[in-house]
């Protein structure tokens, strides 16, 4: 898989990781410990808040996205689930509205999933955040679902630091 450069990788950068997974300490998290490596970051776990769907109001929304906001480097982390995203990234993105405040923010993602091929699963996550990415003016840095490719993200992000 090939990643793009990243524009972000000073010390002092805002790391966010919006973790979708039903499980705060599962393999997803396990994942973005690695590719962060010894850099300090923020968690944000999706499952420990309410996000209803849209046209139900909306909860802990926002206080999320003012977790998120500004954010120099944002991973998102998800399980796959029936081929796609989980519920409660969907939910979240399905909230969002175009704004400049991740304008220029590199924009890592962990999909991980037990099936033996999730080539199609992969695809679809990558189409879903690219746009998202897009719309907010975002650098995708890319997408890892393995381990050796979470590794090459992490030489990504810690080369523009040397």
């Amino acid at each position: 898989m090939e990643f793009s450069k990243a524009a972000h990788g000073r010390k002092n950068d805002k790391r966010i990781f919006l973790n979708a997974s039903k499980n705060a300490d599962g393999k997803t998290t396990l994942l973005a410990k690695e590719l962060f490596g010894d850099l300090p970051y923020k968690q944000v776990n999706l499952a420990e808040y309410e996000i209803p769907q849209v046209g139900k109001g909306t909860g802990d929304y926002e206080y999320i996205w003012n977790q998120i906001k500004a954010a120099d480097i944002l991973l998102i982390g998800t399980p796959i689930y029936w081929s796609d995203i989980s519920g409660y990234l969907k939910t979240f993105i399905d909230h969002l509205s175009v704004s400049e405040e991740l304008k220029g923010a590199d924009l890592y993602v962990i999909a991980q999933g037990s099936a033996t091929d999730q080539n199609a699963a992969l695809t679809t996550i990558y189409n879903t955040l690219n746009h998202v990415a897009s719309r907010f003016g975002m650098n995708f840095v890319g997408i890892a679902s393995m381990d050796d490719e979470v590794s090459q993200l992490n030489e990504v992000l810690h080369h523009k630091m040397n």
